[in-house]
């Protein structure tokens, strides 16, 4: 069932006995699905409102007067002026064989406003506009030529304030020869939502044939508290091969009668075990539905089609009831259907006042919290059993995702599920408010904190994230297996792993990384950088040379230097720094290529290549670099340009080697403040 609300207000129970096209797993045979009338065809449905007071009437044994609805039809509903009639009954006769059906009681004990129930505000009870009228919810009668139809309250005939909506729906072409052969739904895996690992199989919107044009969107929550059980109403005798005929008809006179953005529940179920995908936005996130005033968001609606007050669900439906359950919890990290969960009453109309604080199991029936019968007392009687049968299947569920869930920090760390596991690219993702959960083809897991940016910019190309998110001075970044991503200046990039030896948990990634894509490092052959050894002085000049633009330049025939050869690799830029007057080498002659670069040193070259900046006050700020130091000027404009800032103890360390992986970092620092980026 669904919201309920004050008298004068719109029952939707009934609207939602959905039902699917064919069984989900073993093939069936079975015949093809009438078509009550050769106008409607196609999937088409139609929806003709007949007041009832301008239709003529009967009267029939044991019964009293009735009235008349002539034409075919496959579905009846009905709204009303006034006081809620205490009895609707309709009964049709049967295009098959000409005899009349059964009666069914339409669903009168539940009414909602006819707004839309998903934009009823959980917290304000703020409500969209609606027609006003109360409603009976539709039933399904099979492919009927006659429509007999009762309403009383007090032993009175009260029908002339009903009005029919007489509903009359056909089979697609796909369905009617489907009917007629072998057919398996888990054997078109288009036809089935995307559960994730281990997830049940569900008939998705597109398989039952939902016309989408009729709905509006939806909203969802950041996280999912408790499952609610629901069951239809209605009609408990329904056919496999009737069922997309009456999803159809549901979603007409929902979407198009009464004016909601679509169906109230986020799955069905009906008495065959067959799972149905209900309001759209996608099972794995948390879509607000429509089936629990003020216990709509963060619930997720489960509905047995049928009426189960005194008939008990089959066996069938109960498994699939705790597979759907069980998948829903475990996939936002929920262990145990008895957990209880704190809710505070935010609306008027439930079994509560508002503002009551009520703690309720993760697993729970409509009538726990609004005043109906729904789930029905048969059904009902079953929830202990059912949370049982839900913890056993939680239990043995693919929780590669829990696992990560877990060893990440949980809730505290990562947030609340918004999108359960389901496949993006080559990954199986679960994304939460603050984190990313990420598993691959034979990779376990991997669940780390992580920005909204990059959440929302998450690729299968990164991979799975390798650690918490960090603050990296004005920047963000974060290692994933294939790279790193870094939110810069208010936007993202990423940057893929370049180097077999460089992690994207290195802190100097992203300047190695940019180094190689400018071209200014291009490793060894073996694709190694060997980030920790020591910068020789000749690397130090290439890569300057290169951060300059590689400008054209004729080195000498002879060379200037006794330990450089003209035939040496990086002769040229050796001797091209030293026309530029950036390293003119040793007294002695020597450039001493091999020798690692020192720190102050790299200060020395920085500063010549920015063009010698005028620097302000005399101070280095170093204890260990006093200003008569030979590169004091040169160490205190790398300081006060970021480039380096030495240590926490106060120290520059001038004569310490820098490793590759430094220079790097001090390179892409240099570029920033140069203006060459």
């Amino acid at each position: 069932a669904t919201d309920t609300r004050p008298r004068s207000a719109l029952s939707r129970r009934g609207l939602l006995a959905v039902a699917a096209a064919v069984p989900v797993g073993a093939a069936v045979v079975s015949t093809a699905p009438a078509q009550a009338d050769p106008t409607v065809t196609d999937g088409e449905t139609r929806i003709v409102e007949v007041p009832l007071a301008e239709a003529p009437d009967r009267d029939v044994d044991e019964v009293g007067t009735v009235r008349v609805l002539e034409g075919p039809a496959t579905m009846v509903a009905a709204t009303w002026e006034g006081e809620t009639p205490h009895q609707i009954r309709v009964r049709g006769l049967s295009q098959a064989d000409g005899t009349w059906g059964e009666w069914y009681d339409l669903d009168v004990d539940e009414e909602i406003v006819a707004a839309e129930a998903a934009d009823v505000d959980d917290e304000t009870g703020a409500e969209s506009a609606g027609e006003g009228r109360p409603a009976a919810e539709p039933v399904w009668l099979d492919p009927v030529d006659e429509i007999e139809f009762l309403a009383i309250s007090d032993g009175t005939d009260v029908s002339e304030r009903v009005t029919a909506h007489v509903i009359t729906t056909s089979p697609t072409p796909q369905e009617a020869s489907q009917g007629v052969q072998t057919f398996s739904m888990r054997s078109a895996s288009s036809a089935n939502v995307d559960t994730g690992p281990s997830g049940p199989s569900i008939i998705s919107r597109a398989a039952w044939g939902a016309t989408e044009s009729w709905t509006r969107g939806t909203s969802a929550s950041d996280s999912l508290r408790a499952v609610v059980l629901h069951h239809t109403a209605g009609a408990n005798g329904y056919s496999r091969a009737s069922s997309p005929q009456i999803v159809r008809g549901i979603l007409s006179h929902h979407t198009r009668t009464l004016g909601w953005a679509d169906i109230g529940y986020n799955v069905l179920i009906d008495r065959f075990g067959q799972i149905y995908e209900g309001r759209k936005g996608g099972l794995h996130r948390n879509i607000v539905g429509a089936h629990a005033l003020g216990f709509n968001t963060g619930t997720f609606g489960i509905s047995v089609m049928g009426n189960h007050q005194s008939s008990q669900a089959s066996s069938a439906a109960q498994a699939a009831i705790m597979e759907v359950a069980a998948w829903k919890l475990g996939a936002t990290f929920h262990t145990d259907a008895n957990q209880q969960a704190s809710w505070t009453v935010g609306v008027d109309g439930t079994r509560w006042p508002r503002g009551t604080v009520r703690s309720l199991p993760r697993f729970f029936g409509h009538r726990d919290v609004n005043s109906t019968s729904c789930p029905g007392n048969a059904l009902y009687g079953r929830m202990a059993d059912l949370r049982w049968g839900i913890n056993t299947r939680i239990g043995k569920t693919w929780r590669n995702h829990y696992n990560a869930f877990r060893d990440g920090g949980a809730a505290s760390k990562l947030g609340t599920v918004t999108h359960g596991a389901r496949t993006e690219g080559s990954h199986t993702v679960t994304r939460l408010t603050k984190g990313l959960i990420v598993s691959g083809s034979g990779l376990h897991a991997r669940g780390r904190a992580t920005t909204a940016s990059f959440l929302a910019n998450w690729e299968s190309a990164w991979g799975r994230p390798m650690a918490h998110y960090r603050q990296d001075g004005d920047r963000y970044v974060q290692a994933f297996d294939k790279g790193v991503a870094a939110r810069e200046n208010g936007r993202n990039r990423f940057v893929p792993r370049h180097f077999d030896d460089v992690s994207p948990t290195n802190a100097f990634f992203l300047e190695i990384g940019d180094l190689a894509e400018r071209g200014i490092t291009a490793g060894w052959p073996d694709n190694t950088f060997r980030p920790l050894r020591n910068c020789r002085r000749d690397e130090m000049i290439v890569f300057l040379y290169r951060a300059m633009g590689s400008p054209s330049f004729t080195p000498p025939r002879t060379s200037p230097y006794e330990d450089v050869s003209p035939s040496a690799e990086f002769y040229p830029a050796i001797t091209w720094a030293r026309s530029e007057g950036y390293a003119k080498g040793w007294d002695d002659g020597t450039f001493r290529p091999g020798d690692p670069t020192r720190r102050d040193q790299v200060a020395a070259f920085f500063y010549r290549a920015a063009g010698s900046p005028r620097v302000s006050g005399s101070s280095t700020g170093f204890n260990d670099v006093p200003s008569s130091h030979v590169f004091a000027k040169e160490i205190r404009w790398m300081s006060q340009a970021g480039i380096s800032r030495g240590w926490s103890d106060g120290t520059f360390r001038p004569t310490v080697p820098v490793t590759r992986e430094q220079i790097a970092a001090f390179f892409m620092r240099w570029l920033s403040v140069t203006g060459r980026l």
